[in-house]
């Protein structure tokens, strides 16, 4: 008879505890299964030829539709939430090039225009270098310059005033990064900027240097044709209902921020977006699960901390209902670890959203076809769902409240970062040192070749971040008791 109630017991055990596990890690399988490494690269492709994306631009407003069509497509209900005006820009066309000496004339390339530039006719003159602190006013009067130190906007003001006509603008940092791609920068948003910037690689700009100093006499030509005007930036909202109003954000900023075709940053983001949000609705259509316990809502800022910021604001009503934010930024390549990071461990609130997606890293690492790395991290700062976060809801003058926000990413920033692991966050799937996290960078961070064909179409990663963000929705949205009934 003992023997019999211990069988028992292990019957009942086993079916309240194992059995909806083994449906749990059945439905991630199912779900990490169904991601398309093809519809991703694909997406990114198609975003990137729309244009850099930004808000209140033509190219801004046609991701919108694209994005909105296919949120549609999977079933899901869409909104559009509109910004107010800002100053934005679109530049339709530039031409720079070495016109002497002839053996130069191919030197320029993978160049890009600053933003905010002034639209100009084509114009031929001298170049000229200039030395950090050694600017003289007579010396570049009517002659494009060439400089390699931040282009700050009393510089540029500088500059404009002693009469330039253009500004040659490379970046030298310490790894491989705008070496052969331009770092992509922005002048103060204004329409009445004097003189074009034209951001060029770190060789090119050597070579022009190491030519001018060698006395070699050097002439450009150049023109640029842009719009900068007021514009509106759209934001999309994506719901997957669930049976509880309180809801989950999973969002990405949907413009390249820099300016510059923006593949990993962050077409790769919202592209992975739209892959969670399309395996998600269609297992919860062909009833593979249930429908989620939490609403799901897909979001693509149209402009990265505004949106964010404006929906804070509109929406302070109903901030409390919100369980968390899963924030997606900068999925489509890392160096030189081959990581999945999750960005908030030091915020205590955000505790239970990262056991969650650690136990993920953790779990899946070194599995076909997940990441090798993947650990939790501190707040490093620079992305859009950082608004949520009280001191920033205080800035908008919206009631604090402790919403978790994590930020998902394989990448960030132009150059490797070694930060000191914040304590009681370890992570076994973290291959380094305990106290300290290597965070990965993009070569082509905010450069004229952040492209698909060097990032997304090149490496896994954004794979990864696909089913690291699908896996973790999965146990946070869903009732893992019910999730196969």
């Amino acid at each position: 008879m003992l023997d019999v109630n211990i069988r028992l017991r292990v019957i009942v055990l086993f079916s309240l505890y194992c059995i909806p596990l083994l449906a749990q890690r059945s439905v991630e399988v199912q779900f990490s299964t169904k991601v398309s490494q093809q519809i991703l690269q694909r997406t990114v492709r198609e975003l990137v030829l729309i244009g850099n994306r930004m808000g209140g631009t033509n190219s801004g407003d046609q991701a919108v539709r694209m994005i909105s069509t296919r949120f549609k497509e999977y079933g899901l209900s869409v909104e559009i939430l509109e910004s107010p005006e800002r100053l934005t820009y679109t530049h339709h066309q530039w031409k720079l090039k070495v016109e002497s000496p002839k053996r130069l004339r191919g030197l320029i390339q993978n160049e890009w225009l600053a933003g905010f530039s002034p639209s100009v006719s084509e114009t031929v003159c001298e170049l000229k270098y200039i030395r950090p602190g050694a600017l003289t006013l007579d010396s570049v009067r009517n002659r494009a310059v060439l400089i390699n130190v931040p282009l700050t906007h009393e510089l540029y003001e500088e500059l404009s005033n002693a009469g330039i006509r253009c500004i040659l603008h490379y970046s030298v940092v310490n790894s491989e990064a705008y070496m052969h791609g331009a770092m992509i920068t922005q002048l103060t948003p204004s329409q009445s900027n004097k003189v074009p910037v034209y951001n060029i690689s770190r060789f090119a700009g050597e070579r022009l240097r190491q030519e001018l100093e060698y006395g070699t006499p050097i002439t450009l030509r150049y023109s640029s044709k842009t719009v900068i005007r007021y514009g509106n930036s759209k934001t999309v909202i994506a719901t997957l209902k669930g049976k509880s109003s309180q809801y989950y954000i999973v969002c990405a900023h949907g413009d390249s921020d820099s300016g510059g075709p923006g593949a990993d940053d962050n077409a790769s983001g919202v592209a992975g977006i739209l892959e969670v949000a399309r395996i998600l609705s269609a297992m919860v259509r062909m009833k593979l699960i249930q429908p989620p316990v939490y609403t799901l809502r897909f979001i693509i800022w149209g402009t990265e901390y505004v949106s964010a910021s404006d929906f804070v604001k509109k929406r302070d009503y109903e901030l409390d209902q919100i369980r968390g934010v899963i924030n997606v930024d900068q999925i489509g390549i890392g160096r030189p670890r081959y990581c999945v990071y999750f960005e908030g461990n030091d915020v205590p609130f955000n505790e239970h959203l990262l056991r969650v997606f650690n136990s993920i890293g953790e779990e899946y690492a070194g599995k076909q076809g997940f990441w090798k790395e993947a650990t939790t991290i501190p707040f490093q700062g620079g992305t859009d769902s950082h608004v949520f976060l009280p001191q920033y809801l205080r800035q908008l003058r919206v009631r604090q409240r402790e919403i978790p926000v994590i930020t998902v990413f394989t990448a960030a920033w132009n150059e490797p970062k070694a930060v000191a692991q914040t304590k009681g966050w370890g992570s076994k799937a973290w291959k380094g040192a305990a106290d300290t996290v290597i965070i990965g960078y993009s070569p082509y961070y905010h450069s004229s070749l952040d492209i698909p064909r060097l990032t997304t179409d090149r490496e896994p990663h954004i794979v990864w971040g696909v089913k690291a963000v699908g896996i973790g929705l999965l146990r946070l949205a869903w009732d893992n008791t019910e999730i196969s009934k």
